[in-house]
């Protein structure tokens, strides 16, 4: 079971998204709340959880709007594709380098895409 928990916490089987994951932060905002407890009569507990909870929002929403913009620039390289229309290759090189200038959890793999997005629209325009 040990080896099981270790690959895992191994960096090359963690499943990765357009943006970071909280998870670790999380955990020892969890681990200060039990440990607050017993010093606070549960309110350093309560302040803990919050935190936990509003981190795990803040997440959630940088990684839906990550995932919305990626579908957005997705959607304006088939447009491309279809129509030349050249407005769809400046929307990506607009909404790309803002992500890349904007949005600092971003993973390597989304700032891959990134880039290779970009380099698209450098061939066509």
């Amino acid at each position: 079971m040990l080896k099981s928990i270790i690959a895992f916490l191994e960096p090359k089987n963690k499943p990765e998204g357009y943006v970071y994951s909280s998870s670790k932060l999380v955990t020892g905002l969890m681990v200060i709340g039990i440990l607050l407890y017993t010093f606070t009569n549960g309110w350093g507990t309560v302040v803990a959880l919050s935190l936990a909870v509003a981190l795990l929002f803040g997440r959630y929403l940088l990684a839906k709007q990550a995932a919305g913009d990626f579908h957005d620039m997705h959607q304006a390289k088939k447009g491309y594709a279809k129509t030349r229309n050249k407005d769809y290759l400046r929307f990506i090189k607009a909404r790309g380098e803002q992500m890349l200038n904007d949005n600092k959890v971003l993973t390597k793999a989304a700032k891959e895409e990134i880039h290779q997005l970009l380099a698209y629209t450098a061939k066509y325009l």
